[in-house]
């Protein structure tokens, strides 16, 4: 395996070459660089045939929020909605120079994202066709004005499939914005699934802390199960 780094600013990108040829390429949003994690945890459920790519170091709230919005969780929370402005770098020049490392052009892209940065992928969607499969595990989907975006708004084009999870304590939380995070995000696997897209919705055992790489790898294996479903 060979693994090469970009710097964005003060983000990190690491590119993790595993498979040859043109295969399922996933861009995962991470808080940490967590490459290795991943990987490992792809071993746990025996999920391969993909590359990946990890972005991280990025300014979490401020630039994976779509609208600025309240404090919701802490005082510190600084939701500035900075989105708009971190898509155009993920699409124009990361992607671009990152698949200038592969031996071939992809069989297709995922976004994949936990927590904030899940919400960021699904809203991704929304606003450019470059990523044809979406992941969002334990998503922010309690965001303020998320839900009612998406019902008012398209997609920039049809996904190939999109893949949402939750903690199943997630809704447990004594914040009670935060205690709608299951509802609404099996309302948006409901919407995905009545426009047509394929998508799933599921719980995972613990609360929004338990084992994220797991529960995003889950998700990659889904979305590439697609391909010999159909």
């Amino acid at each position: 395996m060979e693994v090469q780094e970009l710097q964005f600013g003060h983000r990190r990108v690491c590119v993790y070459h595993l498979v040859q040829g043109s295969v399922p390429l996933v861009y995962s949003i991470d808080y940490h660089e967590n490459g290795q994690l991943l990987l490992d945890a792809c071993q746990q459920v025996d999920c391969s045939g993909f590359n990946l790519v990890t972005i991280s170091g990025l300014h979490w709230n401020q630039e994976l929020s779509p609208w600025p919005i309240e404090t919701v969780v802490s005082r510190d929370d600084r939701f500035t909605g900075g989105a708009p402005e971190l898509l155009p770098l993920l699409t124009s020049e990361v992607v671009p120079q990152v698949e200038r490392l592969l031996d071939a052009p992809p069989a297709w892209r995922c976004l994949a994202g936990y927590s904030l940065g899940g919400l960021f992928a699904v809203w991704t969607a929304f606003q450019t066709d470059l990523f044809t499969r979406i992941l969002s595990a334990s998503g922010s989907m309690w965001f303020p004005g998320w839900l009612e975006y998406a019902h008012e708004h398209q997609l920039a084009a049809p996904l190939q499939g999109i893949y949402l999870s939750v903690g199943d304590k997630e809704s447990t939380s004594r914040n009670a914005v935060l205690q709608t995070v299951g509802e609404r995000t099996q309302a948006l696997a409901q919407l995905m699934a009545d426009r047509g897209i394929p998508a799933t919705f599921q719980l995972n055992p613990g609360n929004h802390f338990k084992n994220p790489p797991l529960r995003v790898v889950k998700g990659i294996k889904w979305l590439l199960q697609l391909d010999h479903d159909n």
